[in-house]
């Protein structure tokens, strides 16, 4: 009898155990799959700004490249893939069709140790990227003021992915802190 209980009593307690541990494994898997999923964009504190397109949910990040304290004078600007759609949270780097057709940028060096950017598609907005305190940010024109740039919305065109209908760019008024948007329609 005494021994009958004492097996009831540690089976229950062996299954109290396989339940805690199938709840945890189940909370932590299902939380990092909702982190991944819907985690904010500004994941990295190196971000200048991102590009989101209409195609999909995945993230094209440009995020500051240093070297030590300054930027790389050769490559500035680290830009690359965040999957949020097959992978999440899996990251990989530009191709070069990407690289040289789409995402890329060229910059050139400012005595002060900003840069100016031009980015690939989008040359005809130039992009400065300077230390504002301790972070380094994008400063753009977005309506006509100046703004740091945070995220770049492509939108394709319905009957093809590879023709952009509209562009919106997003930041913050740099005197006022202010929401700043402005869409700019393709011909």
């Amino acid at each position: 009898m005494k021994t009958d209980n004492f097996v009831i009593k540690l089976y229950r307690r062996k299954m109290k155990t396989r339940v805690t541990l199938t709840l945890l494994f189940l909370f932590i898997g299902l939380y990092s799959q909702l982190n991944a999923t819907f985690s904010n964009s500004d994941d990295s504190p190196y971000r200048l700004f991102h590009i989101a397109r209409s195609k999909n949910a995945n993230l094209v990040c440009y995020d500051v490249n240093l070297k030590g304290n300054n930027p790389d004078e050769d490559s500035p600007i680290h830009v690359y893939w965040i999957n949020r759609t097959d992978h999440p949270g899996e990251r990989s780097e530009l191709n070069y069709i990407q690289r040289t057709m789409a995402y890329g940028y060229s910059s050139k060096k400012f005595s002060d140790g900003s840069f100016e950017v031009s980015l690939v598609a989008f040359p005809e907005r130039k992009l400065i990227v300077i230390k504002d305190g301790k972070v380094w940010r994008s400063r753009i024109i977005i309506n006509g003021k100046l703004a740091w740039l945070q995220k770049i919305f492509v939108q394709a065109k319905p009957d093809s992915f590879m023709k952009v209908a509209w562009v919106e760019l997003t930041g913050v008024d740099i005197k006022t802190g202010s929401a700043l948007t402005e869409r700019i329609i393709q011909k």
